[in-house]
């Protein structure tokens, strides 16, 4: 098989949903799932699974061309719908997965773009790990508190990227966007879950985490400066 298509799996939902978003009730539309290269599978499934295999939720994979895309990991994907092809209104929640190498997918402008017109939807926006940067870059979060696998050098090198919003947090919801660092993948979809009112309880889904006692000082992370300058010569050489 050359391809990996993510199949969609429809059981009877474990409860009846009647979601209540941002104090109002409304019916559970689709998902997307934005994918783009070096796109993280592992910080995802958690909630991908539970939305469809729990809750009979469909979840499309979105992305900004047809070509194949590979996971970090090596996993040939091919998106089942365009982002020209996505309609709003039809969707309940825009997952962002982690990456890699986010550099090739922040060049992404046809992506970028997508994300500057969700500014004023009413539409769960969910980004884990370094996704977070992305919705920086489209203004998605200059007035708004965030956490991501975020290295503490690009504060101050991106001017997108504002550090008085950031919180060293494992996962933080301001309004309808959710933030998380990769590694509390669980967390992320427990919130993610709950805040699609598609649950009060997400907990009976994943086992309790080992992290829960970790410090502040423990959510912050930076390059060496050896390896950040690296980095920054290997973004600017692919700079238009």
């Amino acid at each position: 098989m050359d391809y990996f298509i993510p199949r969609l799996v429809k059981r009877k939902p474990e409860v009846e949903p009647q979601p209540l978003f941002f104090g109002r009730e409304v019916l559970m539309k689709k998902v997307a799932c934005l994918i783009y290269p070096n796109f993280s599978i592992y910080e995802i499934a958690p909630l991908t699974s539970s939305l469809v295999l729990s809750f009979g939720v469909e979840v499309d994979y979105v992305a900004s061309r047809k070509d194949t895309i590979l996971s970090e990991d090596g996993l040939s994907c091919q998106p089942t719908k365009l982002i020209d092809e996505v309609n709003l209104h039809d969707y309940s929640c825009i997952i962002l997965p982690g990456m890699a190498d986010f550099i090739p997918v922040l060049r992404d402008k046809q992506l970028i773009k997508f994300l500057t017109t969700l500014s004023d939807k009413d539409i769960v926006i969910a980004a884990i790990s370094s996704a977070p940067i992305l919705l920086a870059k489209a203004g998605l979060l200059d007035n708004k508190e965030f956490t991501g696998g975020i290295w503490q050098n690009f504060f101050g090198y991106f001017d997108f990227l504002k550090r008085d919003n950031f919180r060293p947090k494992l996962v933080h919801q301001d309004k309808n966007i959710i933030t998380s660092i990769g590694f509390a993948h669980q967390e992320f979809a427990r919130t993610v879950l709950v805040a699609l009112g598609l649950t009060d309880n997400a907990s009976q889904y994943f086992r309790d985490p080992c992290y829960r006692d970790l410090r502040e000082e423990d959510l912050l992370f930076a390059l060496s400066d050896a390896d950040f300058n690296e980095f920054k010569r290997d973004f600017e050489l692919q700079i238009d």
